[in-house]
């Protein structure tokens, strides 16, 4: 009889879903095209619209905290806390309640926030507008538009400086390693790209572009080579990034190895708002373990135990090179979950984190090194790589699949996001000038062993098992040696720059 019940059951819960939910159009003031959004009306509500917590976290570009226990969600917009509760009325912002006239709801292994949090509350508490129209059934937002505004140029004998207008403070990075180029990151940062295009000469600069990422903005600078120091000013009210150039001394007749071994000096005068971190533990993380495998490389490698030898060669040399302290999660086979590996490096109070992975895929071709900070991921990619280092160990069983895209202890993590993206970036050059790889460049994924880590935390991917090559330099001890080194360099950079 069940047999026979049970497949009109799973039609008429697929008509009630069809029924229950509909397409709503989200329209931007930036130039972004108007995308597709799933709304539902639930049992109970009326004709309230209700949205996943994610979808909601995503249009106010909020972190987002899910505790299963006590079935409540944390919105963090800036330093606005939004605090949910599962069938409950009652928003707490920043310590204060709220009412709203619908609960939020649990529903299909989803959170769901009525429309009227976004219209009537969390748009108070935010730079954006959002209005609604019933009958086109659109959601427009207004606010976001570009905060990064304008550049302007201002040239001197021996100087340069290109002054960048912001709407709000935003954290930045520059990268002036390659030759002839300047690259600032703008975490969060939003610019026309168009209006940043600027092919003609100013003084040391000579010439400027934009690109815009789903998250960030990026201005490149091809500098003039004569270029011998570069520094950043930041500036408040208005809120300004000023990159300066000079000029320095040089032969009147350069000669070629002088060219070719200049260093450009990279200065940054923001010391005062930068945090002094004392490194003196490293907890560092040989990723997965006993019955977690993880990849598996060309002759049966296995992951768990190249990361294990990494860590092991890497703790030797920091201990010896830097006098450091250095714990390890596992020192032998075994299995850990990723939020305990994040626990030992909070217990131990450590000062920087490390977690030492491989990487692998479907064509032997690909390879390299790479290194990750906690961050929404960027592309697919970086999405595949999350979601394959996440399953790792025990996932997190009380978090709703799929409702929680990026969960983020902010509280904590988002205070070294800055730091974590340097020492990223650090790792990365060092690799680059040591190791017989490709260097695929700092990324940014959403990994649960790197949430709630109370110190910068970084994610490396040394090579790919899935290469042959690759494979065989990850069982050799030179190559050991050799990344022990570049992580070595990495944190003795980080030393001076948060000293």
């Amino acid at each position: 009889m069940l047999k026979r019940i049970l497949p009109i059951l799973v039609l008429l819960l697929a008509a009630y879903s069809a029924e229950a939910q509909e397409k709503v159009v989200v329209s931007y003031d930036d130039d972004r095209a108007p995308e597709s959004l799933s709304a539902w009306t639930l049992d109970g509500e009326g004709e309230m619209l209700f949205f996943r917590a994610n979808d909601v976290a995503r249009l106010f570009r909020a972190t987002q905290f899910w505790n299963a226990t006590s079935r409540k969600v944390v919105l963090g917009v800036g330093k606005t806390r939004f605090i949910l509760t599962v069938d409950t009325r009652v928003v707490v912002i920043d310590g204060e309640p709220v009412m709203l006239r619908s609960p939020v709801r649990y529903d299909s292994g989803f959170v769901m926030i009525p429309l009227e949090f976004i219209l009537e509350v969390a748009s108070h508490y935010t730079a954006w507008t959002f209005s609604w129209d019933a009958d086109s059934r659109t959601l427009s937002v207004r606010g976001f538009g570009y905060n990064v505004e304008q550049i302007a140029f201002s040239t001197a004998a021996n100087r340069t400086t290109a002054t960048i207008t912001l709407t709000e403070p935003l954290m930045y990075h520059m990268d002036a390693n390659t030759p002839g180029l300047v690259r600032l990151k703008l975490y969060g940062g939003r610019v026309d790209a168009r209006a940043f295009t600027h092919r003609d000469r100013r003084g040391l600069i000579q010439g400027v572009r934009a690109e815009q990422s789903d998250r960030d903005a990026f201005i490149y600078f091809d500098i003039e080579r004569l270029t011998t120091r570069i520094r950043i000013d930041r500036e408040e009210k208005p809120h300004r990034i000023v990159l300066v150039l000079e000029k320095g001394e040089l032969p009147e007749i350069p000669e070629t190895e002088f060219e070719g071994s200049r260093v450009v000096e990279i200065v940054d005068d923001t010391t005062a708002e930068r945090r002094t971190i004392a490194i003196e533990t490293v907890v560092i993380d040989p990723g997965h373990g006993g019955k977690d495998h993880g990849k598996t490389g060309h002759g049966g490698l296995l992951e768990k135990d190249v990361n294990l030898m990494l860590a092991l060669a890497m703790r030797e040399r920091i201990e010896n090179e830097l006098g450091l302290e250095v714990i390890l999660t596992r020192e032998d086979d075994r299995l850990l979950s990723l939020t305990r590996r994040t626990e030992i490096a909070n217990e131990a109070g450590a000062d920087l984190f490390i977690s030492v992975h491989c990487n692998s895929w479907f064509s032997e071709r690909a390879g390299g090194f790479e290194a990750y900070f906690l961050s929404p991921a960027r592309s697919e990619s970086e999405r595949a790589l999350a979601r394959y280092e996440n399953a790792a160990g025990d996932p997190i069983a009380d978090t709703p699949n799929g409702d929680i895209d990026f969960i983020i202890w902010d509280l904590v993590q988002n205070e070294y996001i800055n730091e974590s993206s340097t020492f990223a970036e650090f790792i990365q050059k060092e690799m680059d000038d040591r190791l017989p790889v490709r260097n695929r460049g700092v990324k940014q994924a959403n990994f649960v062993v790197l949430q709630g880590a109370k110190m910068p935390a970084v994610l490396i991917e040394t090579a790919f098992l899935s290469n042959p090559s690759e494979a065989r330099m990850l069982a050799d001890p030179d190559f050991h040696r050799q990344l022990a080194d570049g992580l070595v360099e990495a944190i003795r950079n980080m030393r001076k720059r948060y000293r």
